[in-house]
This record gives C-alpha cells, structure tokens and sequence, in this order.
C-alpha cells in the first residue's frame, strides 16, 4: 500500500505521477514499488492505455479522493483513443482499463490492425522543460505530447523532441521519469513550412479538445453521415451518397501534401485502395482517431460541432436568398426566404426554387461553392407582375429589342414572348418589318469584317515567313486556314505561296536503320495513346499520324519487319477498341460517382445504338465485375 501519492499536474500521464511516485518512495526496486501501487508485482508499466486501475485505488492512501473515472478521464490518453468508438466499445475498453483485462484494449480500439504506429520515444517541449524545472524543481510527461501526429506543443506551438527514455522499455515493469538528462535536444532544431505548421497546431488544437471536454460517444454511422453531408455540400459526393473518389483524392492530396500525410502516418499511394475509401466506405469498421481529425479539417467541420451538431444539407447555403429580377427595387438583395429543395432525375444535382415576393420564380442547380454562386440562376420559371410592367415601360419609351433584353436581364425572344402575351406594341416589331425580307444589314456587315480580320491574319502570316509554303502556314494557324478554305477559297488560293518543284535526289534507303527508328516512335506513340483521358482507336493511321509518317507506314510498311510485327499485336479491331471505350466509360462513370446504368455506359462510351446489342454481355460483365469489388 501507498503511503502517499504524488499531486498529478496538469495533463500529467499517470504513467509519469507513478514514475514520480517510484522516485519519491526510496524503493530501490521496482518490484517493491509495484508491490506498494498494486499489491503485486507482475503489472506491466503502460503509457498510453494503463489497467489494473481498481488495484492502484485499492492502495492509495486513507482519506484519498481520487476515483477511477477522474484518473482516467484526466491522466491517460483514454479520451482521445474513445472518442470515436461507439458507446458500448468505449465502456468495454474503460472496464478492461479498470480491471485485469488489459490485454484486450487495444483489440477493442482497433490499435492493432491499425497502420499508424506508436512513438518510440516518450516527446517533450524544450519550453515546458525549462518551465517546470523553474516552477516545479522537476519534469512530467505530458499526455498531449505522446499522442501520435502531435508534432507540437499546444502551450508554446514550437516542435516536440524525442527524449531518450523509450515507451516500451527494456524493463517493461519500470516507470522511467522525466529528467534534464533525459530531456536533452539531441537532433537538430525542426522546422515546418508555415502551411504545414498552420495545419499541424489546428490538428493538435482538435486533439487538445478531445482530452479535456468529456464527448458523448456516437456510432460509426453517425461520423459517416456526418463526413457524406459535408461531401455533399462541397461537391465530393452526388445527393445519393455517391462518392467522386478521384475528385476527393485529388483535393485531399492538394490540402495537405504527401509530406505531411507521411508524417501523420496516413499516406495515400493507391487512388483505389487507401485509408480515406475505406473510411468512407465502411460502417462496421473503426479507424484511427487521428484520420477521424485529418478529415474534418480538410471538410471544415469543427471539432466540437462533428459530436454536438448534426450537419445538414444546405446545398444553397443559409437564407435569405437574393432575388434576381433586374426589374424589382431589391435586385441582388437577400429578401427571399421561401426556397424548395428537389433533386435532379438525371443529373442526380440538387435543384432550388426559389420564390420572391414580387412573383419572379427561379431555378438553381447547385450545390453552391462560393458566395458568388448565390447570384446565378439555371431557369427563370415565372417572370411576374413587377417584371411584366418593367417590360411595359420599356417598350413605351421605344428602346431596342437588345436593350430591353439587357434592361431586362432576359434574351431577345423571351422578350418578344412576353410582349405577344401581354399584347404590347412595340417598336422592334414595325421596324423588323421594314428590313427587305432575307436581308439583315447588321449581318452583312458582321460577315464582311469577320472575312476581312481573317484575310488580315493570313497576310500577316505569310509576311512573318515568306519562306514557308502554303501547307507550313497552314499548321501555324489552322483555325484562321480552314475558315477561309471554307469561305473565301478563290481568295486564299490567289494569296498562298506558290506551289515549289521539289528536286528529287536519287539516293538509296537504309530500311534496316529506318526499321528501327520507326519502331522506337512506334512504342512511345502507342503508349501515349493508351495514357490519354478519352481511348484513341490503335491503327497504322493513327499512329503513323502520331508520328508525321502515316504514308510511309500505309505504303511501305513490308519494308520495316520489325514495326510491322509490332503494329500487328497493337492495332485493335472495332469490337476489340469498342470494348476498350466501355471499359473506360465505367472507370470513369465509378470515379465520378454516378450509376453504372447501361444506357449511360453507352453514351459516355459514345457506342452508337446498332452496335449495342452486340457489345450488350460485355457492358454487363463490366458492371457485375465494379459490382463485386
């Protein structure tokens, strides 16, 4: 039994109040020390998640105040580990913390499966050190210190060192204390880049929260629900829970840094099998709680409103809502409140329609990224009384059809719909029926001077290099060629250089040497068509145009032996390059999270309908095949 027992500080590790305890006592072994705190001396010393707890109250000293819960709760890393365990896990593992039962907690947490490892060595902060051998005459170990991915101290945001005591010791009865030489900077002074830095005090800001306000325990289903609806508002996931995986991935990467991941233990490799999917994916699996924080940082959601606050989903934000009738005194001001929420047949995208007071009615499909979305519209759905008198006056006072479109914030034949229900006399109208029929003066014009600019670029073209023919101008500038080839043909031919006599040299071709050059290019045109987003059928044409020698290999192709057995085993048939598309439209469809529906296989494939019935059993044998995964 105890005859006393050491004050614990504050964020002290029980771990560390016993080692002071051991110090304190003047036992010479730790056996005789193990004897005074637990009756026995056979209990392995624990860092983290200590048992055997029943037996330390049952030998503290008389008139003691202390309860199992209190050393628990404030002096072991129990809060950070339960926090994310479901109710009846996280009382499981505090019995077995109470009892004789250690063995079986980290099985119950998931530590054991888990990839994130523990700190080899106990960490301290060089200002915490000096501050306590100032104030206190000794040192502790801190619990927040020896969390994994705390990289630093919550008190003085500088980085953690590794001490020289390990956590799991040569003697694994021993206690080992905090000590000045134990507490040395033997490494060099670290420094993280100050957007690593920001991230890592917010992470440790979260870790702090969980260790010192008591959490009330949710189930894997609720963080789930939790971390989709915020996926849902950012555009990570579609409304019917599907995950966009290689967007998620992708940002995720981009918010954090492989660095930073690596030193957090969470790296992604795999964009299809990593820690993030299988967090997602799950519902009976746990993870490590420092994953739990890696995500919500990156979705924004706040420690404490991830436990106390059910996140919604707010496609468009809070209300009020902007009107966007151009023609009502509140235009752009936040007055509207009555908003209903549907969802798309098709696109599987939230819809809002949105309703004002002076009867304009319009759609958005969102979700909302940004506060400037909030002044867009997809459709106006009703126009209403304040919008139709607008129009009234504008017609009155004889403006052009544009000019009340623009007024109006509507397009021209919109306008003259409305002008036609209201039964408006316009002044448009009778000078449209002026214009000698077939003939539009502002087209001519805009004809004229378009023809004009691209006869203008032409002749730049052909001054900047006089030396080249009419084919090399035409690679320069493709765009400005084939319009005037289409429109203005007469003229770009009189314009175009001369057609030049090529001599022709009569030398002999070293096939063998050629052979082998073309085959070189062979391979890396091939590859790159493989690599490219959208499938490129593989044929000679297409890869003698990949390469500029797309007449050599058609003609000549029995001169290169090599290229053409190459060729042979890489040029696809139709089916063989229809199949390859179907494959593709699949991988993309699951990336981007929408149904694997035959029908939209095929459009994304771009399959035409006569060839679908024939391609019909492999789109079927590509969606059970996603399906089993």
């Amino acid at each position: 039994m105890m005859t006393f027992f050491p004050v614990p500080y504050k964020d002290e590790l029980l771990y560390s109040v016993l080692a002071r305890y051991h110090v304190r006592s003047g036992n010479v072994s730790i056996k005789a020390t193990q004897k005074d705190i637990y009756g026995i001396d056979s209990i392995t010393a624990i860092m983290d998640l200590p048992s055997h707890i029943f037996r330390i109250m049952e030998n503290l000293p008389v008139g003691h105040r202390y309860t199992s819960e209190y050393l628990i709760t404030n002096h072991t890393l129990y809060p950070f580990y339960a926090a994310f365990l479901p109710v009846g896990h996280a009382a499981k593992v505090k019995e077995s913390m109470i009892g004789d039962t250690g063995g079986s907690i980290y099985n119950r947490i998931g530590l054991m499966a888990s990839s994130v490892k523990f700190n080899q060595y106990f960490k301290f902060c060089p200002k915490c050190a000096n501050e306590e051998m100032y104030n206190l005459g000794e040192l502790y170990w801190h619990r927040i210190h020896q969390i994994p991915g705390v990289l630093v101290c919550p008190e003085h945001n500088i980085p953690l060192y590794d001490s020289q005591v390990p956590v799991r010791g040569y003697n694994k009865h021993e206690y080992r204390l905090a000590t000045p030489e134990t507490c040395k900077i033997n490494t060099p002074e670290m420094n993280y880049a100050d957007k690593i830095t920001d991230k890592v005090i917010n992470f440790t800001e979260d870790i702090e929260f969980l260790l010192n306000n008591s959490v009330a325990n949710k189930s894997l289903n609720w963080f789930k629900e939790q971390y989709l609806t915020r996926l849902k508002e950012l555009g990570f996931a579609t409304v019917n829970g599907r995950i966009k995986q290689k967007e998620l991935l992708r940002s995720f990467l981009d918010f954090y840094g492989h660095r930073l991941l690596e030193i957090m233990q969470s790296s992604i490799d795999n964009y299809n099998n990593n820690w993030l999917n299988d967090m997602l994916r799950r519902n009976n699996r746990t993870s490590h709680p420092i994953r739990h924080l890696l995500l919500i940082q990156f979705l924004g959601i706040s420690i404490s409103d991830l436990f106390n606050k059910k996140v919604e989903y707010k496609p468009f934000r809070e209300k009020p809502w902007p009107c966007l009738n151009p023609a009502a005194s509140h235009y752009l001001k936040p007055v509207i409140t009555d908003m209903e929420l549907k969802y798309g047949v098709d696109s599987k995208s939230p819809i809002g329609i949105f309703r004002c007071n002076c009867g304009f009615v319009y759609l958005r499909t969102g979700p909302d990224h940004n506060d400037e979305d909030r002044y867009k519209k997809t459709k106006v759905r009703e126009y209403g009384p304040v919008w139709e008198a607008k129009l009234k006056q504008l017609t009155e006072q004889r403006l052009s059809l544009r000019e009340t479109a623009r007024q109006l914030g509507a397009d021209p034949v919109t306008v003259k719909k409305y002008a036609k229900k209201l039964d408006l006399k316009t002044y448009w109208i009778k000078r449209s029926e002026k214009v000698e029929k077939g003939k539009s003066p502002i087209k001519q014009d805009s004809t004229v001077e378009k023809r004009d600019g691209y006869r203008g670029e032409w002749l730049n073209l052909k001054k900047q290099y006089p030396s080249k023919s009419k084919t090399e101008l035409r690679q320069l500038n493709n765009r400005v060629f084939t319009w005037l080839y289409r429109n203005d043909r007469d003229w770009l031919n009189r314009n175009s250089p001369k057609l030049k006599s090529i001599a022709n040299d009569n030398y002999r071709v070293d096939w063998e040497r050629r052979d082998e050059e073309i085959y070189n290019n062979a391979l890396v045109a091939v590859n790159d068509m493989l690599s490219v987003g959208k499938p490129i059928r593989i044929t000679i044409s297409s890869i003698g145009s990949r390469i500029g020698i797309r007449p050599l290999l058609e003609k000549h192709l029995d001169k290169l032996p090599k290229t053409k057995w190459y060729l042979e085993g890489k040029t696809e048939s139709i089916k063989d390059f229809q199949i390859r598309r179907l494959q593709w439209a699949v991988k993309e469809l699951q990336d981007d999270g929408k149904d694997l529906s035959l029908w939209r296989i095929f459009r994304k494939a771009g399959i035409r309908e006569n060839f679908q019935k024939e391609l019909m059993e492999e789109a079927i044998k590509l969606v059970i095949g996603q399906n089993d995964m």
